[in-house]
């Protein structure tokens, strides 16, 4: 696990539509865990939540994670007539731990 991958796990989130369309209309936690490890991020919630906050500027908790990166999702699920769920997020953002 490391920190670098949650970091190229964050820029290719940001920049790659398709790579955030697979996460976003994956249906469960475990769907989110396939295409993570398929794409070889290693990656654990800590390192996770230190570069969203290096990111963000600041220090965030894994509650403060899960709600910004539901938030995001349920929004762009809705925009794009999506079938993926936030809690299919949020479930495999509490796994990670």
């Amino acid at each position: 696990m490391s920190q670098e991958s949650a970091k190229a796990f964050c820029v290719r989130m940001m920049s790659d539509d398709s790579f955030r369309d697979r996460i976003g209309s994956a249906a469960t936690a475990q769907a989110i865990t396939d295409i993570v490890k398929g794409e070889k991020y290693d990656f654990n919630q800590s390192e996770l939540r230190k570069v969203v906050g290096e990111l963000l500027g600041k220090k965030i908790d894994p509650e403060q994670l899960t709600a910004m990166v539901c938030e995001v999702y349920e929004s762009e699920i809705k925009s794009k007539g999506g079938s993926g769920s936030a809690e299919a997020v949020a479930g495999w953002l509490a796994s990670l731990e």
